[in-house]
């Protein structure tokens, strides 16, 4: 076992982990994430009908990930999946910031969150985003090894 490979796992376990906990802290408390649907929908309409749906989506897709991740099962389309949540609900933060709407907290962690303002969010957003392009990395240069011997 190299460092590569460890630092690979170590790095899929951290954002699995992320990922779980997440989800857990919107299942205990979604309101702030209903709040910023309610938010966007001020400019989409009809998100305010299923804002429930919406953040329950989420949540099950980020626990979903998060175990695929852990249980190091399709790795390369879960960190896949993975970019393109945090990709798109970074985009709604970066709308509101460019728009010039306060967004007190955007509920990302639920009853977890504990840097919640939108510059802290992006932020946390940023180095996850850094672990998962290392992971998608990592994870083909691991494959394609495996593939030649």
């Amino acid at each position: 076992m190299n460092l590569t490979f460890s630092l690979q796992s170590v790095v899929r376990i951290f954002v699995g982990a992320i990922f779980i906990l997440s989800s857990i802290g919107k299942f205990i408390d979604s309101s702030d994430a209903q709040y910023l649907v309610e938010l966007l929908s001020m400019n989409i309409y009809w998100l305010i009908e299923y804002k429930g749906i919406i953040v329950l989506s989420i949540t099950i897709l980020e626990l979903a990930l998060g175990i695929l991740l852990l249980l190091n099962r399709y790795t390369f389309w879960s960190y896949l999946a993975s970019a393109a949540l945090i990709l798109s609900l970074s985009s709604v933060l970066l709308f509101f910031k460019f728009q010039g709407t306060q967004v007190a907290a955007c509920g990302c962690f639920g009853a977890f969150d504990l840097l919640s303002g939108p510059n802290a969010t992006l932020a946390k957003n940023g180095v996850l985003m850094i672990l998962i392009i290392y992971g998608i990395y990592a994870n083909t240069k691991h494959a394609k090894t495996n593939s030649a011997n």
